[in-house]
């Protein structure tokens, strides 16, 4: 009987007579199947894959499937290997599904190859997923043809492209922002609305005091009945706004961007809000204020109210410590804030304004959000002095549902006289966070935090406010 074991059967001898000879160029690894291949490729990570199609031309064109291409992301940045960035951008732009496109705004280069980019993917009809991800709120036009270059090069393709599209963000870019009314009546008239699960057209505004207000007909959105995660300007919030996504039962996330507050902004209503919940118990609001100079000293009186499921509240560089909306958080937020950001640039007057409203022997909100808000898990505050004690007692308030806490090193008001059982507060903070903490060196923190003329708020908040999409 013949040896089931097959590793044998190489050293059984051939009968010449009965069977042609081997062909070793048909038999040889560079010659296996198309199906064999992918096959393998599958059972494959990323990187082995890569490192596989190295063996020859045909496991190299193995690589290129659409299966193995799922999700790319596209850096085009002047000091990374532009050579590799233009390579992944003809090798994979009509094979790409999901996508994520982080390009330098203000680099005209960056921009030819970003609209490059969108040209060949008007012609992918396997996309799903387009997230824009612009290093600047604004782009850098060419002097030449700067009157139609963004229509031309950049709108034109986009409106090609969305209303194929389950996720599109426009990157908080006002220029693309500009046109969302466009964007939104060919998606909510496209063939599947349906399948819209992410909208970002919330926007960075370059000018935040002039800007131009787009008439949008909010009632679009009811279209969207899949929706799990939009993102808009606060120009457009109402209760009407609230009402149109009333379908989209499994909403999760409303990111909403606060710049001006312009004359007769109809606002919401509590009641709304209270619909609004009752429609989406699971969906959670992230308000973000940015530059809004003037917003920020009305928040609490008419942008805020009780019945908003608020889990994160950003503000930046609004010059101002609204400290009534502090302590609204305490009593209004109990059971859904997660999230608390606050960062301005440092000036002689603005950075003592926190420890002068503290000394009127009035209780610290930070603190009494640590204490009654149940999910607090992350406290941000940068461009203010602050005490070391009230950081620790955050700390041992929240204990270890608390992930991060932000402080410059520079601003921390140390006390002498603190510690019994533990040697710093550091120490104490580690324990507390299960890793290594320290408040933030000088060197770490952004220019335009210790200076508003040093540097451009976009580096240090445009990253932020694009992950509320993530």
């Amino acid at each position: 009987m013949g040896n089931d074991n097959h590793s044998c059967l190489a050293e059984w001898p051939l009968n010449n007579n009965n069977k042609p000879p081997i062909n070793q160029e048909l038999n040889s690894w560079a010659n296996l199947p198309t199906i064999v291949l992918h096959d393998i490729f599958s059972l494959l990570n990323h990187d082995d894959r890569i490192n596989a199609s190295s063996v020859c031309r045909s496991w190299r064109q193995a690589l290129y499937h659409p299966n193995f291409w799922n999700h790319v992301d596209f850096h085009l940045n002047p000091t990374l290997q532009m050579q590799k960035s233009c390579y992944l951008i003809s090798a994979c732009s009509h094979l790409v599904r999901h996508t994520t496109i982080n390009y330098t705004s203000l680099s005209m280069w960056c921009v030819y190859e970003f609209t490059d980019l969108l040209k060949r993917l008007t012609t992918n009809y396997n996309l799903k997923s387009l997230m824009l991800e612009p290093s600047h709120c604004h782009l850098q036009e060419p002097d030449n043809c700067k009157a139609n270059f963004i229509e031309k090069r950049i709108i034109k393709p986009l409106l090609s492209i969305c209303p194929r599209l389950e996720a599109l963000s426009l990157g908080c870019c006002e220029e693309i922002c500009n046109n969302l009314t466009r964007f939104l009546e060919l998606m909510a008239n496209s063939e599947h609305p349906e399948k819209v699960q992410t909208i970002g057209f919330a926007s960075v505004k370059d000018d935040p005091g002039n800007y131009l207000l787009i008439d949008v007909n909010v009632q679009l959105f009811s279209s969207f009945t899949n929706l799990k995660i939009i993102s808009v300007d606060y120009d457009y919030m109402s209760d009407i706004f609230l009402d149109s996504l009333r379908g989209a039962k499994h909403l999760e996330r409303m990111v909403v961007h606060i710049h001006g507050l312009w004359d007769g902004h109809p606002g919401t209503t509590d009641r709304a809000w209270s619909n609004f919940v009752s429609q989406h118990p699971k969906c959670f609001l992230r308000l973000t204020l940015i530059h809004a100079y003037e917003a920020i000293h009305i928040l609490d009186q008419r942008i805020l109210h009780p019945s908003m499921p608020l889990s994160h509240l950003k503000v930046f560089f609004c010059e101002a410590l609204n400290y009534n909306t502090m302590n609204l958080l305490s009593s209004w937020y109990r059971s859904s804030l997660r999230s608390i950001i606050w960062v301005d640039s440092r000036t002689s007057r603005s950075v003592w304004v926190f420890v002068e409203l503290l000394q009127r022997n009035t209780p610290d909100p930070l603190v009494m959000a640590a204490w009654t808000c149940t999910k607090l898990e992350e406290v941000v505050l940068l461009g203010y002095k602050y005490f070391e004690e009230d950081i620790v007692a955050i700390a041992r308030l929240r204990g270890d549902v608390l992930k991060r806490i932000c402080v410059a090193d520079e601003d921390v008001l140390y006390s002498q006289q603190m510690y019994s059982n533990y040697p710093d507060s550091r120490t104490e903070l580690s324990d507390i966070l299960g890793y290594d903490w320290s408040p933030i060196p000088e060197d770490d923190i952004h220019p335009v935090i210790k200076d508003p003329t040093a540097g451009d708020s976009d580096d240090y908040l445009l990253p932020i406010v694009l992950a509320d999409l993530k």
